[in-house]
């Protein structure tokens, strides 16, 4: 199967030097609704153009691009993206890319509704806010980072531990694969045990199996110690030469890893310990099925010390080849 980059210039605007909007280069080659090209103000731009008068609502506002439209053009409606902030324009093309890529499958108004969709997800990959996440977002964060590096990829490969991370994309697990599904909770040590539910989902089966997983870990300088920039850092370094699955990755991270501090990702924590639950029928959670219909929301703490009898040994290399 070829790569994601055969199908695309590396810089796709490499021969484009002085304005040409409103012609432009064909971006994607499997894909002629792409284009890249340059406006009357020196400013590369991509923009993608469907057949038909479509009226998008909601244009985003974004950090170091502008996104408009076009309908200036007969039976046609452009949405166009233009890059404001000129040290931006490797990440800019990562971004056509992948809007390309991801919804050429589209057409008529969901194909200019997904091209926005997907745009405005990288806004935090364009121009990281780093105002901070919560301590809860900060360690789930690095308890799914872990849980893709160091327990997945091991007995996988990154392309495929990648594809099983589903979390970001607000599934109700943080990974599936095969018949299994994972959720991850992350416990600072001294911190309170309690596992904490944050929504009806989470516990809520959509596979044969569901694994709970527990992981506890302290703040550490220890050369093992693990960041969340060292975890980013090693998984883009593995991934280098895989477009398809380094695109996945930035995009299933940007929004956190955007949003994280300098100091957060930068702090390091060892893996102490973890405990591995089988939530069965019998496990106590509350999920849409179990609750009356008037409760549509809940958060709630288990007591780890009560969940004895659902421990297993989890055999990661077993599930993956079930």
């Amino acid at each position: 199967m070829p790569d994601i980059e055969s199908f695309f210039n590396d810089d796709p605007w490499e021969n484009i030097i002085s304005p040409v909007y409103p012609n432009g280069q064909y971006l994607y080659q499997k894909d002629q609704r792409f284009f890249v090209s340059m406006d009357a103000s020196n400013q590369i731009i991509f923009f993608v153009r469907e057949i038909g008068k479509y009226n998008i609502k909601k244009l985003p506002k974004l950090s170091g691009i502008e996104v408009s439209i076009d309908q200036n053009h007969p039976d046609e409606t452009r949405l166009i993206c233009t890059l404001t902030e000129p040290l931006l324009r490797d990440k800019f093309a990562l971004v056509a890319k992948d809007v390309a890529y991801t919804c050429s499958t589209f057409e008529g108004d969901q194909f200019l509704d997904e091209c926005k969709t997907r745009i405005i997800s990288w806004a935090d990959f364009l121009k990281p806010s780093r105002k901070g996440l919560t301590k809860s977002e900060w360690y789930g964060f690095w308890g799914e980072l872990f849980t893709l590096t160091q327990l997945l990829s091991p007995s996988s490969n990154y392309s495929n531990a990648i594809k099983y991370w589903i979390g970001p994309e607000g599934k109700k697990q943080d990974f599936t694969f095969n018949n299994s599904a994972l959720e991850i909770k992350t416990t600072l040590s001294g911190d309170a045990n309690a596992i904490k539910i944050s929504s009806l989902d989470q516990l809520y089966k959509v596979t044969d199996s569901l694994y709970l997983l527990h992981l506890h870990i302290n703040y550490s300088n220890d050369p093992g110690a693990l960041s969340l920039q060292d975890m980013y850092e090693r998984t883009l370094a593995a991934v280098e030469d895989d477009t398809d699955t380094k695109m996945k990755f930035l995009n299933k991270t940007n929004k956190l890893y955007g949003k994280a501090s300098e100091e957060q990702l930068e702090t390091k924590f060892n893996f102490i310990a973890m405990e591995s639950y089988e939530v069965n029928d019998n496990f106590p959670k509350l999920t849409g099925d179990n609750t009356q219909s008037a409760i549509t929301a809940a958060k709630y703490d288990i007591n780890p010390s009560s969940l004895k009898s659902y421990l297993v040994e989890l055999d990661l290399d077993e599930i993956l080849k079930s």
